[in-house]
């Protein structure tokens, strides 16, 4: 729970704190043809698939990993999501990052997708780094 907060925090800080209207306008333009680090389909169901993950490494990270790091992070992403399942019928306390004080269940089918992609994310970048 605790890495949870620690990663929405940093999320939530790096969001804040934008920058100057020049700083937003050059993120703007470098980002403008990037595609976003995961797009979740909102009708699917079963495990995750590599193309809702869309595990394109954004320009900031790709220019920090090595050639075997974005090999590994592809390569754990894929793993993590074909040994999470289901989102659905998902134990939480057996994925690292993701809520185990019952709020799981009461998530909807989108969310939940959407928060194991985050977990799923986060886990191969700190397995890869």
């Amino acid at each position: 729970m605790r890495r949870i907060r620690l990663i929405l925090t940093i999320l939530m800080l790096a969001g804040c704190s934008a920058g100057s209207n020049d700083a937003i306008t050059t993120r703007e333009s470098m980002n403008a043809d990037a595609p976003p680090f995961y797009r979740i389909d909102r009708n699917a169901s079963g495990s995750l698939t590599m193309p809702e993950l869309q595990v394109n490494i954004p320009q900031e990270l790709d220019a920090e990993y090595t050639e075997s790091m974005r090999t590994c992070f592809l390569a754990t992403v894929e793993d993590l999501a074909s040994s999470a399942g289901d989102p659905e019928s998902l134990d939480p306390s057996s994925v690292t990052f993701l809520p185990t004080d019952g709020s799981w269940q009461e998530l909807t089918k989108f969310h939940k997708r959407n928060l194991l992609a985050q977990a799923i994310i986060s886990e191969a970048g700190v397995l890869c780094t």
